[in-house]
């Protein structure tokens, strides 16, 4: 923007020769600034007319967006002018111009604590875990987060600033967690700002209370309920619903062994396994009326219903077959 208007107060001359009556005076400011995201001629001017509907559409003439923080922009007077006539219908002896020749147009600033984009960040972070700990039925879930380092103090426009916190959805539990926010000027992207979190997520758990061998069943005696940062463990290490389990008749087994004290997650224990991997199972094949068993190695574990890879004896490639009993299988077309 490189606008311009004269700095005199000449008198008007009408068409007839006299002297004319402006029908808008505008008097250019040496320097403003502006806390709105668009400039009207209102903003850099001193308007005045005898009609105060013309007064009004006069202060409204748009004259484009605001500068960027530390830019400022020079309104010079000669393209103004022409600008003007044209928005408001006047010709030039209707307007007289007063003041500078041209206008310096700053933003106004203001600032925000970073213990303010620190604060928004967590409440949107701790509302998205909360989240995720319903959807995962938890029990008694308890959240906490330190925010490491505080952001600096930020100088922004003062126009219709807005902090915008970018989507959690994707962002999984862990114990360091980033959220990026987001600084707007009306629709203007002024910055970015990341804000880092140290998490825990305690819930209550269930734990071993004795040391448990692989393949052993858990003895419910063995089984304490202890409040756990679940933050703290392997991303793959759900904890296991050991009520759930019990209630269903499906007693646990281990499948890897376990200290006294570890959380009983869903890798390391879980219903008995139908077939097992490296087993040796049977299969049937069904073609007709007949019906033909043979014997395979399962490649995979499995629970009655799933579907798993298995490689018969001699044979060189695998096949798939679905499990219907413990140690019995079918094979798929």
């Amino acid at each position: 923007m490189a606008w311009a208007g004269h700095a005199w107060a000449l008198p008007l001359v009408g068409q007839d020769g006299g002297i004319a009556q402006p029908v808008l005076r505008v008097a250019l400011r040496p320097e403003v600034q502006v806390d709105r995201a668009d400039v009207r001629l209102g903003d850099i001017a001193l308007l005045s007319s005898p009609d105060i509907d013309t007064l009004r559409r006069a202060m409204a003439v748009p004259l484009g967006q605001a500068p960027r923080l530390g830019e400022p922009v020079a309104l010079e007077g000669a393209r103004l002018r022409g600008w003007l006539r044209s928005r408001m219908g006047l010709r030039d002896e209707q307007i007289q111009w007063e003041g500078v020749e041209s206008t310096s147009v700053r933003a106004a600033m203001r600032e925000i604590a970073g213990e303010t984009v620190a604060a928004q960040a967590r409440e949107a972070l701790k509302s998205h875990l909360e989240a995720i700990a319903r959807q995962k039925g938890l029990v008694q879930p308890r959240i906490e987060l330190q925010a490491v380092g505080v952001p600096p103090m930020l100088q922004v426009p003062a126009a219709g600033i807005q902090l915008r916190i970018r989507p959690l959805e994707a962002l999984v539990p862990g114990p360091r967690m980033l959220v990026w926010v987001d600084v707007f000027a009306g629709e203007r992207h002024v910055r970015a700002i990341p804000v880092r979190f140290e998490m825990s997520l305690f819930a209550m758990a269930a734990v071993a209370r004795e040391e448990l061998a692989a393949g052993s069943e858990v003895p419910e005696e063995n089984v304490a309920w202890r409040e756990v940062d679940l933050a703290r463990l392997p991303a793959a290490a759900v904890p296991a619903a050991w009520g759930t389990q019990m209630d269903a008749g499906a007693p646990l087994h281990v499948r890897k062994r376990m200290a006294a004290g570890e959380v009983l997650t869903a890798d390391r224990v879980g219903p008995a396994l139908a077939v097992a991997r490296g087993q040796w199972v049977r299969v049937t094949a069904t073609s007709g009326g007949l019906s033909l068993e043979s014997r395979a190695q399962s490649l995979q574990d499995g629970q009655i219903g799933q579907t798993v890879r298995v490689r018969p004896q001699n044979a060189a490639e695998p096949l798939m077959a679905k499990i219907i009993a413990p140690g019995q299988l079918e094979l798929q077309p």
